[in-house]
């Protein structure tokens, strides 16, 4: 996905990016300009930190802290010095291609326009009405496309990693891997089985340390995933059932803080009767520790098909 996406090539560009502007801003001390230098020092320095640390911008509100910053900075630095900056402007039909809340979008387009509008109003009235009008025209094609990239953003959300430092999945890709490793097992004779882990305690802080000490206890075969807001899995394959109870007993008593867990038997199972969203509700309610969970219907293999349309006829 990384190389699918481009993300190292993001990581470039912004680096590149903040590069020049910390030597503009270097520039901009040399010759008195301390609160040019100062505007510019800080824009790239959000694109270094953009650079090194680009899975914070996966976090909606570092995103939206960048671009609101970053739109203010560029309109200070055009209303400055105009004649040294307008080219800023540009900034600001890009700056709206990118994935946002739909109240960022208006906000950063009324800041360009009225930027715009202090810029040029000196120059007379056709370059004003000349530069609105192409001004309002690049943002709202900007705004267009960012509508259409915010709705890819949140598809891939729901794909691939939900944590890029750790190997936490999304429920997406369960159900990507789930028949893949249903397979695998009964060709190779093992037992497999799904566990929903959601802690006791409600609140934001109990739900990232339950994740932190998951992926500490999972070992390297054990793929966990996100399934909501409350609740997380782990796909567990063992040799036979006995195994898999105490492996079980040992990850959850390694967490170190009170669980719920919910046992989903998927062993030659029918993919299409697990309904994620039942099995995981209210789970942090469940009155024992663990709970272990009807077998899903048995999957049709080709020969009982087969036989089936033969009776039938």
């Amino acid at each position: 996905m990384e190389i699918k996406f481009k993300v190292r090539i993001s990581q470039l560009v912004c680096l590149l990016g903040s590069v020049l502007l910390l030597l503009e801003a270097a520039r901009q001390i040399s010759l008195g300009l301390t609160v040019t230098a100062l505007l510019l020092a800080v824009g790239g320095t959000l694109l270094l930190i953009v650079s090194l640390a680009h899975e914070l911008f996966a976090i909606s509100w570092f995103r939206v802290l960048v671009m609101l910053s970053i739109a203010l900075i560029m309109s200070t630095l055009v209303l400055l010095a105009p004649e040294q900056h307008l080219m800023w402007l540009w900034g600001f039909p890009v700056l709206l291609l990118y994935p946002r809340p739909r109240w960022l979008a208006p906000t950063c387009a009324a800041i360009g326009l009225v930027t715009t509008w202090l810029a040029l109003k000196p120059l007379g009235n056709d370059w004003l009405s000349l530069g609105i009008g192409i001004a309002a025209t690049l943002m709202a094609l900007g705004a267009i496309g960012g509508r259409r990239q915010r709705h890819v953003w949140h598809q891939l959300e729901r794909r691939g990693r939900r944590d890029p430092n750790r190997a936490i999945w999304s429920q997406y890709q369960l159900m990507r891997d789930l028949p893949r490793e249903i397979t695998r097992a009964d060709r190779e004779g093992v037992h497999i089985e799904l566990i929903l882990l959601s802690p006791v305690t409600p609140g934001r802080l109990a739900r990232r340390r339950l994740m932190n000490t998951l992926d500490s206890a999972a070992m390297a075969h054990e793929t966990r995933y996100i399934l909501d807001c409350n609740c997380s899995a782990v796909l567990l394959v063992t040799r036979a059932e006995r195994m898999a109870s105490l492996r079980r007993r040992q990850l959850i008593e390694h967490l170190a803080m009170q669980v719920r867990a919910r046992i989903q038997p998927l062993n030659n199972a029918d993919i299409n009767a697990l309904d994620l969203t039942r099995i995981s509700a209210n789970l942090a309610q469940e009155r024992e520790v663990i709970t272990h969970l009807p077998p899903l219907p048995y999957r049709a293999e080709p020969q009982d098909v087969a036989s089936n349309l033969e009776a039938d006829n």
